[in-house]
């Protein structure tokens, strides 16, 4: 049985933050401790969902929400597969909200260009690779009414996932049990398409 991977935490610096001591006051602070993290959206072949969390739970302010920003636009353009073994390519918002972020995460060693592109109505789509590896990163509960993401330190430790598909993950047998009757239809869906990757890894190493 193969050892799952430990999640991969990284350090950026953004100029909304100050770079002072955590707070009450100031809870957020630079430099910012982040976890990548792949939402459950249906479509982790053709455009995988990924977004960035605080890496811990904010010890000053309970309320701060764990999300720091979303990274995939919506696009179903194709895109070339992954050169490294269990990574991800996914098309990236590089504007707005996002801008200068993609510089951040190249610098941190998170994502690589992969040199695609895609015009989108007035907007310019970067197709990335995860520099992470399935294990690396952080998932969401498949439970829709949970929705819990890893971090670091959190009780319960890391999620299971479906032993079925192998692509979908819970952070409880309670919360598999109740998230089943959505997930039944997409299992088969998720299974035969987690046997796909595997085939074109293994073509590939």
């Amino acid at each position: 049985m193969s050892t799952r991977l430990p999640l991969h935490e990284f350090k950026i610096t953004h100029s909304d933050w100050p770079t002072t001591a955590p707070s009450a006051e100031t809870p957020i602070v630079n430099p910012l401790s982040l976890l990548l993290c792949r939402y459950p959206n249906g479509a982790y072949l053709s455009n995988p969902n990924f977004m960035l969390l605080y890496s811990r739970e904010n010890a000053y302010d309970r309320y701060v929400d764990r999300l720091y920003g979303s990274l995939t636009a919506g696009s179903s353009a194709p895109l070339d597969r992954p050169r490294k073994k269990g990574a991800q390519t996914f098309w990236m918002k590089t504007h707005s909200e996002n801008e200068g972020l993609l510089e951040l995460l190249e610098a941190a060693g998170i994502l690589k260009r992969t040199g695609q592109t895609f015009k989108q109505g007035f907007a310019t789509l970067v197709a990335v690779e995860t520099q992470l590896v399935d294990g690396q990163w952080a998932e969401v509960c498949h439970n829709q009414k949970c929705g819990k993401r890893e971090q670091l330190e959190a009780e319960g430790g890391r999620m299971k996932r479906c032993s079925r598909c192998r692509d979908v993950w819970y952070c409880n047998a309670e919360c598999q049990k109740a998230g089943w009757p959505e997930h039944r239809g997409g299992c088969k869906v998720y299974k035969e398409a987690a046997e796909k990757r595997a085939a074109v890894e293994e073509e590939t190493v």
